[in-house]
């Protein structure tokens, strides 16, 4: 490895070991772990002009008894808008929970993402706006809130055969805010997590995330912690 890409990854290595820290030392003062598995699928298709449709479509549970299961849908588009890209979408989110009520999340969102401070040293911000209406389907209870949510993500990047053919390995954390309302049934407080990614082609993208989070017991305000991991697939329609 020459100087300059040893300088590189120590670089990167010092964001990611940042990054998780907290994750560590949660973790050696905590116990009971809620378990979880997330599963979905990420379409896209881009116009010319950099306009991007994209969503994903998924399914998500709590692993053990007396757990829930989670049926998601969220599309969305987003496009530049000089050093930023803006975006925005809807999301449905339908829970089937053991021994309470369905619930049922409706979810439109605003955000707003950029690199900085380089595409050299990455750090990819991801500031969103979220309006949360979930419904309790046994008498329609309404819980709305006004959530905000801040993402920080860098990532080590090293090629295949082609510039589509390649591996990443990625962090991330995020933090979440609700402003105003009633959270619901989950309320998130904060993640941490690592992902690595399999680029196939300039049609498909494989990725598999581990994140931990801390969370807020339904409607109870109590921390909570989860650990989940997600597997996605991205398709590239066009």
């Amino acid at each position: 490895m020459t100087d300059r890409r040893w300088s590189r990854f120590a670089r990167y290595s010092l964001l990611i070991g940042a990054l998780l820290a907290p994750w560590s030392s949660a973790r050696a003062q905590e116990d009971e772990v809620t378990q979880q598995l997330w599963a979905d699928y990420n379409p896209r298709w881009t116009w010319p002009s950099g306009l991007e449709l994209y969503g994903d479509v998924g399914l998500r549970t709590e692993l053990g008894a007396g757990g829930w299961g989670r049926i998601v849908a969220r599309p969305g588009v987003r496009g530049p808008a000089g050093p930023f890209r803006l975006s925005g979408g809807i999301g449905s989110f339908y829970t089937a929970n053991e021994g309470a009520a369905d619930r049922w999340e409706i979810r439109p969102f605003q955000g707003i993402s950029a690199t900085w401070p380089s595409k050299r040293i990455r750090l990819d911000h991801y500031l969103r706006v979220e309006e949360r209406l979930e419904f309790e389907m046994a008498d329609w209870t309404l819980d709305a809130s006004l959530r905000l949510r801040y993402r920080l993500q860098t990532q080590i990047r090293w090629g295949g055969f082609r510039g589509d053919v390649f591996w990443r390995l990625l962090a991330h954390g995020e933090v979440f805010l609700t402003v105003t309302g009633e959270s619901g049934q989950f309320d998130e407080k904060f993640r941490l997590g690592l992902g690595i990614e399999r680029g196939f082609g300039p049609k498909f993208r494989a990725r598999v995330d581990l994140t931990w989070q801390k969370v807020g017991a339904p409607f109870s305000g109590a921390a909570t912690d989860d650990l989940y991991i997600r597997v996605r697939l991205f398709h590239f329609l066009r």
